[in-house]
């Protein structure tokens, strides 16, 4: 009964918001009736955000309760969850999230209509058509073949028909394992509080080009964009570092497709807000803050439909499962495109443009020329994450593009636009000309360069950033040699490095010219010193993206064959030292969840002592879920992540079977159950010419002992790897005929000194075991503090704007 209770909710709701949105456009287009219509439209929304409220309360209700005959709270929830996990549940669909954005668009037009003032009519008509768009994705009605939206008060006969009338599951499918982390209940609610806020400058921009009023929106609008992008870049911030914390692979950004629709909008709400600053101060750049602030919303949605159409669901795992609203969402994103960029098209020639245009040493020109950096990094990103979706003019199945295409084309423009943050700052706050630039400029210059130096000196910068390609230098022989081979040479090996040195050179250059920026402007009125402090939280997180991913030290003593990362095996109770890191496996132990936590002991290369617990366990859906573990310095991270030999198991040879397996000199690692320990001792390269035969262009022994647990006897090995002169590989095999044991050298790694090898007739590695995968994250901090502080900073910009607003109307008013 509650169910359809709900249901009709949702449909009022619907209802009561178009009513809405007709009413306040009636009131725009009869300003004799403004007053009568304006308040048929507030009561429509305030109706409308009720219906939502009370149908959010019921959906709760029924996750709290375990009402399983519905077939969203079955699908998404189960038994065992604890009350915050059933709080998560509610967003964790498609239904559900897009549920929770209407209610949080309900509580965002209640605000804009307390607030907006005179422009509240124009603002809230756009509002409510959007929010027409959203109700109508889970109002679920069907007309015919014509179905519109999917409710999250379906019920499970209704949604399998199979079911048997009556029947009621026992339990709930559950919530995604993945899903199940404190993060969820923070991260998607503050990335929706941002998607919806991004409504406000869209609607203020839409109703500045509808009215005709293409100056005296900014104002109003700009302490609403500034909220909406620092809400939308905290919540992109939370999911960078739920991934840091819960997910293997080492990182906190993967270019995820889903994750770059919710950054390119940001990117783009980041450059109107500076040009929206631009017009207030100097009257300049009235189209392209309308252009940027259309297209931030515009870009939202598109978001919405990458996430939500199914499009991406074979290359992104963030993808929601098609729920059939590709058609609605489609139709979304063509209304809004249709609306936006067609009224910005009809009023172009209209809209004021300045007297002179800027010179290149004015502070409008170098917010501009950042603010179109800034829309090129967006583009770069879009189109990469697009490519699923271009790629289908060519292809049936296109696959997304690889993370070097957003390095190599986003990271120059990085280094512009940064370099321009630290420059505009300075021109801002200072008159700047021919005369006095040289001396504006000359401390955070000389600062900057000597940071760098400092950084080159006293760091492994190029060792660690450098790319060899031994290939390419090889190929530029004596008789091919030219000007053109040797620098595409060059570049090649350190082409990477020096852009990341430039990155660093400019991110430090921005870091000390807001900083004096700051210092002047905090001494006078710290209301204005938002914009520096914003400037150097985000050049401090630079550096911590610099930091932790040029310095990222791998703690590796192989590779594990079949794999690209770099890790090393530990036995139960063994102890293996690897890169100055003493590390003991002390066994399996289980958290306050009852998932298994597998114990490492590690002793640093400064003697700290810190026991790691990082957690592998498989789902009830039979997905292996890999928790990671975080031990925090002030220096650095040490990030840790495991594989267990029983996930490994179904892959794990039997005795008999060949398996293979990477050594560097000096490693060991144990074979069959305990029973052998095998050392990598060195290469050989004076190999016994009567063991090889004469066409070998390359002969390499490996000097190996196997060692038995149980009597102590040692047995020394050398299998040899041969390289013919055809190009041709052979093996010479080593085998202990007792023990049934057969080694062979079947390559090796120059760089890394490793040597590749294929053992028979026993395991590698002991029953317990564990792969380990763990890495030094320099500084990472600095990334999390820069974020804290340019958020910080966003809202006191905000703040300062939401002053400004008030004073300017009470001075209005008399």
């Amino acid at each position: 009964m509650l169910g359809i209770v709900g249901q009709l909710l949702i449909i009022t709701g619907f209802v009561s918001c178009f009513m809405a949105g007709v009413a306040y456009f009636l009131a725009v287009k009869n300003p004799v009736q403004a007053e009568a219509w304006g308040r048929i439209g507030r009561g429509s929304w305030f109706t409308m955000t009720v219906c939502i409220s009370v149908a959010s309360v019921i959906l709760s209700y029924f996750f709290f309760t375990h009402q399983y005959q519905y077939a969203y709270v079955w699908k998404e929830s189960s038994n065992d969850l604890p009350v915050h996990f059933l709080l998560s549940a509610f967003w964790a669909g498609q239904e559900g999230s897009f549920l929770l954005w209407i209610l949080l668009m309900s509580f965002m037009g209640v605000a804009l209509i307390r607030w907006a003032g005179s422009y509240e009519k124009p603002v809230m008509t756009v509002v409510s058509f959007c929010q027409v768009f959203l109700v109508s994705m889970i109002v679920g009605l069907k007309f015919g073949e014509l179905k519109i939206g999917s409710t999250p008060f379906l019920t499970i006969w209704d949604k399998f028909p199979n079911t048997p009338v009556g029947y009621i599951p026992a339990d709930g499918s559950g919530l995604n394992d993945l899903l199940q982390n404190y993060w969820m209940a923070i991260h998607p609610p503050m990335l929706f509080v941002g998607f919806t806020s991004m409504v406000a400058p869209f609607a203020f921009a839409i109703s500045a080009l509808w009215t005709k009023k293409y100056t005296e929106w900014v104002r109003p609008a700009l302490p609403w964009t500034i909220f909406a992008v620092a809400m939308l870049g905290i919540g992109i911030a939370m999911g960078g570092y739920w991934a840091y914390e819960t997910l293997s692979f080492g990182g906190y950004w993967a270019w995820d497709p889903v994750e770059n629709s919710s950054l390119v909008p940001w990117i783009i709400g980041v450059a109107a807000i500076h040009m929206m600053i631009v017009q207030k101060k100097s009257g300049a750049s009235h189209k392209s803050a309308l252009f940027l602030c259309v297209s931030a919303y515009i870009l939202v949605v598109y978001s919405t439909f990458l996430t939500r159409s199914g499009i991406l669901g074979d290359v992104s795992v963030h993808s929601f499962v098609d729920l059939g609203l590709y058609n609605q969402l489609l139709l979304w994103i063509l209304t809004m495109a249709i609306v936006g960029f067609g009224l910005f098209g009809l009023r172009y020639n209209n809209l004021p443009t300045p007297r002179k245009e800027p010179e290149m040493l004015s502070r409008e020109f170098m917010i501009f020329s950042g603010a179109l950096l800034l829309s090129g990094i967006a583009l770069v990103i879009l189109l990469g994450t697009s490519a699923p979706i271009l790629g289908r003019l060519f292809r049936d199945n296109p696959s997304a593009v690889p993370i070097e295409f957003y390095n190599v084309w986003s990271l120059p423009l990085s280094i512009a636009f940064i370099f321009l943050a630290g420059l505009g700052q300075l021109f801002w706050w200072h008159k700047m000309s021919v005369e006095n630039v040289n001396k504006v400029l000359l401390k955070p210059i000389v600062l900057s360069f000597a940071s760098t130096i400092a950084v080159l000196i006293f760091t492994p910068f190029i060792e660690k950033t450098a790319t060899p390609v031994r290939a390419a230098a090889e190929g530029v022989t004596a008789q091919g040699a030219n000007v053109f081979g040797g620098i595409t040479g060059f570049w090649g090996e350190y082409g990477d490095s020096i852009l990341l040195l430039l990155l660093l050179l400019v991110t430090f250059f921005a870091l000390y010219g807001n900083s004096m920026v700051l210092w002047r402007i905090g001494r006078g009125n710290a209301r204005l010193a938002g914009g520096a402090v914003t400037h150097i939280g985000f050049m401090i997180m630079m550096l911590g993206v610099i930091a932790s991913s040029g310095f990222n030290n791998p703690i590796a003593g192989s590779e594990l064959a079949g794999t690209d990362r770099e890790n090393f095996v530990v036995s139960l109770g063994e102890t293996r030292n690897v890169e100055g890191y003493q590390v003991t496996y002390r066994g399996k132990d289980y958290n306050t969840e009852g998932r298994p936590q597998y114990i490492l002991d590690f002793v640093d290369t400064r003697g700290r002592e810190f026991t790691m617990k990082p957690v592998v366990y498989q789902s009830n859906k039979e997905q292996w879920i890999q928790n990671p573990d975080v031990q925090m310095y002030f220096e650095h991270d040490v990030f840790v992540a495991v594989t267990p030999s029983v996930m490994l198991e179904s892959n794990t040879p039997s005795d008999g079977e060949a398996t293979s397996i990477a050594l560097t000199k000096n490693e060991t690692t144990v074979l069959g159950n305990d029973e052998y320990v095998l050392a990598f001792q060195d290469f050989n390269v004076d190999v016994d010419s009567e063991l090889v035969p004469d066409s070998v262009a390359i002969a390499v022994a490996a000097r190996l002992s196997l060692t038995s647990k149980a009597t102590g006897e040692v047995r020394e090995l050398s299998p040899i790897y041969l390289v013919l002169e055809d190009g041709r590989q052979q093996f010479i095999q080593n085998r202990v005929g007792d023990w049934g044991i057969t080694v062979t050298f079947s390559g090796m790694n120059v760089n890394s000194g490793s040597a590749n090898f294929i053992v028979e007739g026993a395991k590698v590695g002991s029953e317990d075991w564990v792969v380990v995968q763990a890495y030094e994250k320099p500084f990472i901090n600095l990334v999390w503090i820069g974020i804290i502080l340019f958020s910080i900073g966003f809202f006191i910009s905000m703040t300062r704007r939401i002053q400004d607003q008030r004073f300017a109307l009470q001075r209005a008013r008399g």
